[in-house]
């Protein structure tokens, strides 16, 4: 059974730069999906701990959704993990 990571790429609305903003701080850009076409389990290992067969310190392990992630990105992980037992962990990099 292979192992596959969703999730989502998110950009920061810079509050500064636009004072009469006043939707959410973070906005979902794009999904991972498209960003690679296979399960690259070095990478996953290294990154994120999963199927780390080589033993690597992981860079963001078990880390949980960001606080500030956007009520979009936490709502699609929350009906994932919902609908599918197999969906389990969540981690972020920046």
């Amino acid at each position: 059974m292979s192992t596959d990571i969703y999730g989502f790429i998110e950009v920061v609305h810079p509050p500064a730069s636009h004072p009469s903003y006043e939707g959410e701080p973070w906005s979902p850009c794009m999904e991972l999906c498209p960003l690679y076409a296979d399960s690259d389990y070095l990478a996953f290992g290294c990154l994120f701990g999963v199927r780390n067969w080589i033993g690597w310190e992981p860079v963001a392990a078990d880390r949980g959704l960001p606080a500030g992630v956007s009520t979009a990105v936490r709502a699609d992980y929350d009906d994932i993990a919902r609908a599918d037992s197999a969906v389990h962990g969540s981690t972020w990099v920046s």
